[in-house]
């Protein structure tokens, strides 16, 4: 239940993400990275510092440490759909998922390097983040549903155990930290109830937009299951899906003569033109699909018939010659 109310607050999504022409919004899915079926890839080693693997236009940054035999640490990326096997040989780099998001094939896994500067991804300088579907790896989920040589079962042996796995991500631009950063629980024991407790295993959106524009985005990962060498709990999570946002984009909210009510709605949606320009309004599910698009001239009123739609998160595109305005609206 837990896990569901996390994704429902996740899904708190900046509009643009939504929108399909590329000069406005990039996603990163690694679908033009090329595998062999059922594989993954980690890098080679040894490869030097500050190595790693481009897709589409964000670079993911690997290492390899050729000390203790040679580890490797930072993105790679995977196909593999194993939702069981704790081999690190054969499934280090798979989602608990089983596949990408939405079925699709390539994902990236990131598994924590006690270098900062491995833990990053670089991103073009004109553009924000925006939001990404995270999961836990098979071998995370694992070891926290199960314990493992290493690691203790998240609740422990009653259950009640304040347990808890999460990823902190930051946004960098020309070298400086941004001072809001983001907390996303992979795991989480620490309610009182403990029907509340999860192990994310789908995948869920986090959003990002908080970070705003950056150049970079790294992350660290704490876990309440530490020893004097650091986390016990494998350090891997899985991401697909990053959207990158054009910093161009407005919010509909700051547009003083287009009123957008009710929200959240219930029957209908109610835009109101408060000038002699000519807009278009398109609202979209978060799959991107539109369920309405219509004209409003100079000061027209216009109402949508929302009754059918179903509950959830909706995303209003309103275009004013050559801008767009967005706006989530909730049901």
């Amino acid at each position: 239940m837990k896990s569901f109310l996390k994704m429902k607050k996740c899904i708190a999504i900046l509009a643009i993400a939504l929108c399909s022409n590329a000069a406005q919004a990039q996603t990163i899915n690694f679908e033009d990275l090329t595998l062999p079926t059922n594989s993954f890839w980690k890098g080679t080693s040894p490869i030097p510092k500050d190595s790693g693997f481009q897709s589409g236009v964000g670079f993911f940054v690997n290492s390899w440490d050729t000390s203790w035999g040679g580890t490797w640490s930072g993105w790679g990326f995977s196909n593999r759909k194993d939702s069981t096997s704790i081999s690190y040989a054969t499934n280090e780099l798979a989602s608990i998922a089983g596949g990408g998001n939405n079925n699709s094939s390539n994902y990236a896994v990131a598994y924590m390097s006690y270098n900062p500067e491995i833990n990053r991804i670089k991103l073009p300088k004109d553009y924000q983040v925006g939001w990404m579907y995270v999961s836990n790896s098979t071998i995370a989920f694992r070891s926290m549903q199960n314990g493992d040589g290493f690691a203790k079962k998240f609740g422990g042996a009653t259950g009640n155990d304040p347990d808890f796995l999460k990823v902190r991500f930051t946004g960098w631009y020309n070298g400086i930290a941004k001072v809001d950063t983001v907390d996303f629980y992979l795991a989480d024991f620490r309610d009182t109830t403990n029907t509340n407790d999860f192990i994310l295993k789908e995948w869920t959106l986090c959003n990002l937009s908080s970070l705003g524009k950056c150049d970079s985005l790294t992350y660290t990962m704490e876990s309440s299951d530490t020893s004097a060498f650091g986390m016990n709990t494998p350090a891997y999570f899985c991401i697909d899906d990053l959207q990158l946002i054009f910093t161009s984009v407005q919010d509909l909210d700051l547009h003083a003569d287009i009123d957008v009510y009710p929200n959240p709605f219930a029957n209908q949606i109610f835009i109101q033109n408060k000038n002699n320009s000519i807009l278009q309004a398109e609202l979209m599910n978060t799959q991107g699909r539109t369920m309405y698009k219509k004209v409003l001239q100079g000061f027209q009123k216009e109402t949508f018939n929302t009754s059918y739609l179903p509950h959830g998160v909706y995303i209003l595109k309103i275009t004013e010659g050559d801008k767009q305005y967005f706006k989530k609206l909730i049901k």
